[in-house]
């Protein structure tokens, strides 16, 4: 091991990825992300399912606001970003992602991607949020 040098470890401390969505997205900005089978960007396929990231902002669309499949989009993986709200959300929730790419309050079993940053009061808002990728929301304990 001495005889090692490890000079040039490549090592990506970005934010963003940028990847290939598999199929069309519409109104693709701040909604959530997973890989499917090929590897390629997709929604998740139930809600609570884990998640990759938030597509950002600037995610390429048609006049019809169409995202198409094939289309290199870049995806925000980890720290602070903006994502769409399924409905209403309380800063400090823990959230998971839903089959439409928006992030709900985190139910027992469903994947948390993140913390709310910020309030929302209704679908379609932007929520900030933290994205921590933190394993599964636990049952509420039967307290007293």
């Amino acid at each position: 091991m001495a005889d090692k040098q490890y000079l040039n470890a490549f090592m990506n401390n970005s934010a963003t990825i940028r990847d290939v969505l598999a199929a069309d997205v519409t109104d693709a900005p701040h909604k959530a992300v997973t890989y499917d089978a090929e590897g390629k960007l997709i929604l998740p396929a139930a809600d609570g399912d884990p998640a990759i990231g938030i597509l950002l902002s600037d995610t390429a669309a048609n006049d019809s606001g169409v995202s198409k499949a094939g289309t290199e989009v870049d995806v925000l993986i980890k720290d602070i970003g903006l994502a769409l709200a399924g409905g209403a959300i309380k800063k400090g929730e823990h959230l998971t992602a839903t089959t439409t790419g928006a992030v709900q309050k985190a139910a027992a079993g469903n994947f948390i991607l993140g913390i709310a940053m910020t309030a929302t009061t209704a679908a379609g808002e932007l929520v900030q949020i933290q994205m921590t990728k933190s394993g599964y929301e636990k049952a509420a304990s039967g307290g007293n």
